[in-house]
């Protein structure tokens, strides 16, 4: 029992990194049907939102959003919509858990009036 109990403790000193997978999730010319033809592009924004689960089951943070990342990234530069949205899910797997993050990147458009 000593013998395991060494060689996991060793194991958690001498290799904490992580496994991360990444994959595209999609790529979409606008988040919601446009309100208006004439816009202005404000700029470019990037957003991510993350959760972590502790031993791969129990969620200790909420849950990550696309929603919120949305949000986020369009209050950056205080627009109204995103369009041209790329984003891709980001997993890493840690000794003690995972991280999830959704990563979002877009143009930013205010309505003109």
């Amino acid at each position: 029992m000593r013998q395991f109990l060494w060689i996991v403790l060793c194991i958690t000193i001498f290799f904490p990194g992580c496994i991360t997978i990444m994959h595209v999730a999609g790529y979409e010319p606008n988040v919601r049907p446009l309100k208006d033809i004439s816009y202005q592009v404000v700029g470019e924004a990037e957003s991510f939102t993350s959760n972590f689960n502790l031993l791969w089951l129990f969620n200790v943070t909420p849950p990550a959003s696309f929603d919120r990342a949305v949000s986020d990234a369009i209050n950056q530069k205080n627009g109204d919509d995103l369009i041209n949205v790329s984003w891709y899910i980001e997993r890493q797997y840690w000794i003690l858990g995972t991280i999830n993050v959704i990563h979002i990147r877009g143009k930013v458009i205010k309505y003109k009036e």
